[in-house]
């Protein structure tokens, strides 16, 4: 006959045996759910830092201020600025490392008010990198509606004519970073006030889709991104051309 000691051992250790294999199976289950309550509090306290150190140049939402800064939560930001920008790493890894080291130098959709500071604490920013992380997180978030390198319908133009249309995607496209209007805008590329009397209708359109076409004297080539016509329906660039013979003298 078994010792009932023996017995109880033998007892308490399937008991044993039973809870490791319960927690083994479950364990899967339980990590995940680890993963997703963290990446909710993450994109909370994100959400807070960004209320306090983005919102005043970006909005509460993303959605940008005129003049100020750009928009950042927006199919175009998420669809194809990297692309825009040549950039090789991912969307995500591209927001991180901006938010960190800040825009020394002007984003090509300004001209802006001012340049983005630094924000981490290795670029002599005031943010931890798990607060870098949770920002980075929280703009993130927005872009779950948005496929990152895929093609995308841009929103309609709050716009009543052709030339006001085509003014607002000169400002939204970034064109205005580089190209002047009026004496207002950048000076990377040639002023593009009287280009439509000066030039014409053919050669705004081909610069538009073929920017190495023709360089204007004391410009560099390679500096126009050349995806405009993918990111441009004919419509666009004829409000575009529109707005160009309408400020043209």
């Amino acid at each position: 006959m078994i010792d009932s000691r023996i017995l109880v051992g033998l007892v308490a250790m399937l008991i044993a045996l039973s809870s490791v294999v319960y927690v083994g199976i479950n364990e899967a289950d339980r990590q995940a759910e680890f993963k997703r309550a963290f990446a909710g509090r993450q994109v909370e306290t994100g959400a807070s830092l960004f209320g306090e150190f983005c919102a005043p140049c970006h909005s509460i939402k993303g959605e940008g201020i005129p003049g100020r800064a750009p928009a950042l939560n927006t199919a175009e930001f998420f669809g194809n600025r990297t692309k825009e920008l040549g950039y090789q790493g991912s969307i995500e890894s591209y927001i991180k490392l901006t938010v960190a080291s800040g825009r020394p130098a002007q984003s090509t959709s300004g001209p802006w008010a001012e340049n983005m500071p630094t924000w981490s604490v290795d670029y002599g920013g005031p943010m931890r990198n798990d607060q870098i992380d949770a920002v980075t997180a929280y703009v993130m978030s927005w872009g779950n509606k948005f496929e990152e390198g895929v093609e995308f319908e841009a929103a309609p133009l709050d716009c009543d004519t052709s030339e006001e249309c085509g003014e607002l995607l000169f400002q939204s496209m970034g064109c205005v970073g580089c190209h002047m209007i009026n004496g207002e805008g950048g000076g990377v590329g040639p002023d593009l006030t009287n280009v439509y009397t000066e030039k014409g209708e053919d050669h705004i359109r081909q610069s538009i889709l073929l920017p190495n076409a023709v360089i204007a004297d004391g410009y560099q080539p390679d500096v126009m991104p050349k995806n405009f016509g993918e990111r441009l329906t004919d419509q666009n660039i004829d409000e575009i051309i529109a707005y160009f013979a309408s400020v043209s003298r």
